[in-house]
């Protein structure tokens, strides 16, 4: 059998009788303000057996109690306010938990979704913004590009005059006068190393036919 609930305004109705006393059955359960109402007008509880008053009756506030003649006397009538009163039973209650909790469980996976949204759109933006930085030209003689670069670097070539072998950045008509200082620079963000530890590329003088008398005149 499911429990009864007992509300303030049953209460109430005994508190406008002047009674001090409810009789309410075993395993009953009581509503926050239905217990300050006790409380605060010293109402005693007498707890009766499931359905049934100490008489034998249904538990009702005697108040509300009116004897009527003929076939139906002897016979009470219970508060309209109990009769009103709806009961849940578990199986409802035990819906109506179900419910909320598959809302929260809907309402914290649209949040995880959403921020998984949000991590895998960062990433991609990232991730493009690392393309596009390694797109650039950086040797423009000989069209080398930052992740050309890079990829030397992280297959194990640590110095310029390597790199310079490698890829051939440096190797054009300005002989790394444009591009050694940046290809440097990458050198030392792959490498986590200062400016000052990385050498400088092997400088070699211009090379170009002269004439004896040059040489005579020097």
């Amino acid at each position: 059998m499911a429990p009864a609930f007992i509300f303030a305004e049953q209460v109430s109705s005994i508190v406008r009788s002047g009674k001090k006393e409810i009789e309410i059955p075993e395993g009953s359960r009581i509503s926050s303000a239905a217990a300050d109402l006790i409380k605060e007008h010293q109402i005693q509880i007498k707890t009766v057996a499931p359905g049934l008053s100490a008489s034998g009756e249904i538990s009702a506030p005697k108040a509300n109690r009116k004897k009527q003649a003929g076939p139906s006397a002897g016979k009470p009538k219970t508060d309209p306010q109990f009769e009103n009163s709806a009961e849940i039973n578990e199986e409802e209650l035990e819906e109506i938990v179900n419910r909320i909790v598959k809302r929260f469980k809907q309402l914290k996976g649209g949040e995880a979704q959403k921020e998984d949204s949000k991590n895998a759109d960062t990433a991609v933006k990232k991730k493009d913004e690392s393309t596009d930085a390694d797109d650039l030209v950086i040797c423009r003689c000989e069209e080398i590009t930052r992740g050309e670069i890079k990829d030397a670097i992280r297959n194990g070539i640590h110095t310029l005059n390597g790199i310079k072998r490698i890829t051939r950045a440096g190797m054009g008509l300005c002989q790394g006068q444009t591009c050694q200082q940046l290809v440097a620079r990458i050198l030392t963000e792959e490498l986590g190393l200062a400016a000052a530890d990385i050498d400088p590329t092997t400088a070699r003088g211009p090379v170009r036919p002269l004439r004896l008398e040059v040489f005579a005149n020097s």
